[in-house]
């Protein structure tokens, strides 16, 4: 019963859909199990019922926990010691602040389990990851998969990834990009910063664990790059426009329509060639097929006419 399944078979109802998987709660007690003695600092995004909450309170006796969610706080958590609860969205940073002022300081841990969409996650995880999660500490983004949900706002339909996109020459493999999806997949550029350009980025990741709808990222204890520098025509506020914007949008247009065409220098012409011949061959036979159908398909007119 001391493991963080058999905590978690206490403290959640039968049914109850937010209880976290066995993959996720195996991988969170491997991260946890050094600091079952020692005054580790967990922070939650997104608490619902509120008992993960009582979870990492039962695995960590000396455990400072933080849950934050924009509904009110869960009846089950109320007046609990060592277990703290701020309502807020979880792009508040002043909320963010608030929840490491009242934890003592940065945390060891930070779950990700509150709207599932991209544009939020990516807030959150900008303004955490650098500044309020400890060198070394591990920062968890649950259900990144609703980016393959067309009922979310940001997600889109799961699509089969090509398999016969291995010609010579192939700079580029399609892959899906929506939402929280898109949003892990672009740490992967942030790990390759130093290794590509000589400087680290300013969110040092040390690694990533990736399991089906569960990405864990550790914070390398390396310092960190320096902050990006806002520039004209960026933003991450929906509907705001800045005055170059326009002219940012066309660059980025243009930057685009050339990486379209380097990759048309790559083409197979030949196996293009090819399907071409086929497509054209295909389309013969459907004409022929439509001209031997023409005069049945008057003779039909006539009778249903005569009757």
């Amino acid at each position: 019963m001391s493991d963080l399944n058999g905590f978690a078979g206490r403290h959640y109802t039968a049914g109850d859909f937010t209880r976290k998987p066995l993959s996720y709660l195996l991988e969170y007690q491997r991260i946890l199990a050094d600091l079952r003695d020692r005054d580790a600092r967990i922070l939650e995004l997104g608490v619902s019922s509120g008992a993960s909450l009582l979870v990492w309170k039962d695995y960590l006796p000396h455990g400072i926990i933080v849950g934050l969610d924009i509904d009110a706080m869960p009846q089950k958590i109320a007046g609990q010691d060592r277990i703290h609860f701020i309502r807020a969205s979880q792009d508040d940073t002043a909320a963010l602040d608030q929840a490491a002022a009242i934890a003592g300081g940065s945390f060891d841990l930070i779950v990700d389990d509150a709207s599932h969409l991209g544009y939020l996650t990516k807030r959150s995880f900008l303004y955490l990851f650098p500044k309020l999660l400890k060198p070394g500490g591990t920062y968890a983004i649950e259900d990144f998969c609703t980016g393959f949900l067309p009922e979310y706002p940001d997600g889109s339909q799961w699509v089969e990834p090509p398999a016969f996109d291995t010609a010579s020459g192939t700079r580029r493999f399609e892959s899906h990009q929506f939402g929280m999806v898109g949003v892990v997949k672009q740490l992967i550029d942030h790990m390759a910063r130093e290794l590509i350009t000589g400087q680290s980025s300013y969110l040092p990741i040390e690694k990533m664990t990736i399991r089906t709808n569960l990405a864990l990222i550790e914070k390398s204890t390396l310092p960190a790059g320096p902050p990006p520098v806002r520039r004209p025509g960026d933003t991450d506020v929906p509907g705001q426009h800045h005055p170059d914007g326009d002219i940012s949008a066309l660059g980025a247009d243009i930057r685009s329509l050339d990486r379209r065409l380097a990759d048309l220098e790559t083409v197979d012409i030949h196996r293009l060639a090819r399907n071409i011949a086929d497509l054209e061959k295909v389309t013969e036979r459907i004409s022929r097929v439509v001209g031997w159908l023409r005069p049945w398909r008057k003779m039909l007119r006539g009778f249903r006419a005569a009757k």
